[in-house]
Formats: C-alpha cells, sequence, structure tokens
C-alpha cells in the first residue's frame, strides 16, 4: 500500500470550523472520486491532516489529480503537501 499523507499549514494552533468544513469537503469528494480510500483525518498544532491509502504506485497519480482537484475546489490558495511513503 501506498500512503499520500495531505498537510494544510494554518494561521493558528487549532483549525477554525471553516477550515474543517473545507477540510471535510475534500475528503468527501476523495470519496466520491474512489481512488484509494480516506484512512483518517486530524489537525491540531497549527496544521490540518488527511490520509489516503491506495493498493500500488499505479494508482498514486490519479490519488494525487484527486487530491489537487478537490483542494483546489474547497480550498483555493491554501498551501498544502503531499507526501508519499510505502506501508
Amino acid at each position: 500500500m501506498i500512503a499520500l499523507e495531505i498537510t494544510m499549514p494554518i494561521a493558528s494552533e487549532w483549525p477554525s470550523r471553516e477550515g474543517l468544513f473545507a477540510r471535510n469537503a475534500v475528503e468527501s469528494d476523495l470519496i466520491v472520486a474512489a481512488v484509494g480510500k480516506c484512512t483518517g483525518a486530524g489537525s491540531g498544532m497549527g496544521k490540518m491532516h488527511l490520509s489516503h491509502r491506495v493498493n500500488n504506485e499505479s494508482e498514486a497519480p490519479a490519488a494525487r489529480a484527486a487530491i489537487d482537484e478537490a483542494m483546489k475546489k474547497h480550498m483555493p490558495g491554501v498551501q498544502y503537501e503531499v507526501t508519499a511513503y510505502s506501508e
């Protein structure tokens, strides 16, 4: 499995209500895209996170494209980082 960890920095220690709604909308779009599986979300210490897993490296590009599209749609202008690692 390949895990894609999406990290979004925020301006405060904890995210705002609006920030959480936006992150949850990104997660919903990834579920609808049906590329891999969302496996968790978290926040704190000035960041929000989403974890998304795919079966193998061949699925990672489609998952990354879905992540980019969802972030552009729900969190335009927010800087984010996607880190991939094997499990």
